[in-house]
């Protein structure tokens, strides 16, 4: 018999349940219909305990899925191919580029995958790595965005992004990519940090994927500097698209998180590192 079951498991997240390590970022331990997905790795410090503790089996594992190059979320590749050394790498090119945050121009901070990560994915076989510039499908009912159009008049980055240590040439992030799976209560979208936006993925994730109706949306969804007005805009989309749950993560921020409590008709569930979700 097919197995249609999806079961998602918060690995790392800033905040953790007793016994696990709690990391600044989120990454996912996703099983649908029988397939094993490891989304982002994360700094590099919590996903082996952590996955230890949760009985994920990195070794099992088919795809590994790098929502964009920050060195938060690929700090432990090199450590994943160990592991699972025949391991397929979904990811954008652009993760391989130098970047970033310059909050401060006399004191850039290089948010880049660091060498050793850029060197094992460069090193990887040609039948392993998979560069994902539009969208496709890595099972039947499971997708990847590509890169996602900014379309939303309210939706940023979310931080100063650089591609120089100058701040002279603005990083748009467009390694960005978030994943979806497909069934019939509705698309499933699981996003890391979403600097393209929450409503441009979840517009997206509606087009590609030609399903209108979105079950639930987990991840980061880097909210922490978000106006007023871009928090309202997100409410309404959500209750237009009328979205069932909701699990924010990392970054998101505890005011976005209160603003999408107050909204009545669907679930939200604050995220963290030992968190399951099935369907």
């Amino acid at each position: 018999m097919e197995d249609n079951t999806t079961r998602i498991t918060v690995l790392v997240d800033d905040k953790a349940r007793m016994g696990l390590t709690k990391e600044h970022e989120f990454y996912a331990w996703i099983k649908v219909s029988g397939h094993r997905i490891l989304f982002d790795t994360g700094q590099g410090i919590a996903l082996m305990p952590n996955a230890a503790m949760l009985g994920c089996g990195l070794q099992l594992a088919e795809t590994l899925v790098l929502s964009r190059g920050h060195y938060d979320h690929t700090g432990a590749v090199a450590q994943v191919l160990k592991r699972n050394p025949a391991i397929k790498v979904s990811c954008h090119p652009d993760i391989l580029l130098s970047r970033y945050s310059i909050r401060d121009i006399a004191m850039p901070k290089d948010i880049s995958m660091n060498a050793v990560n850029k060197s094992a994915i460069l090193n990887l076989p040609t039948e392993q790595a998979c560069w994902v510039t539009h969208p496709s499908r890595i099972y039947s009912n499971v997708g990847l965005s590509g890169p996602i159009p900014r379309t939303h008049q309210l939706e940023d980055t979310g931080g100063p992004f650089s591609l120089d240590p100058e701040g002279t040439r603005p990083n748009p992030v467009e390694d960005n990519m978030a994943m979806w799976i497909q069934s019939d209560r509705g698309l499933v979208i699981i996003t890391g940090c979403c600097h393209s936006g929450l409503i441009n993925t979840m517009k997206h994730g509606r087009l590609i994927s030609g399903q209108e109706k979105i079950q639930a949306i987990i991840g980061g969804f880097h909210l922490l500097n978000a106006s007023r007005q871009r928090l309202d805009a997100i409410g309404r989309a959500l209750q237009e698209w009328n979205v069932d749950i909701i699990i924010p993560c990392h970054c998101t921020g505890d005011e976005a998180v209160t603003c999408m409590q107050k909204k009545p008709g669907r679930k939200v569930i604050p995220g963290y590192a030992g968190l399951v979700w099935r369907q």
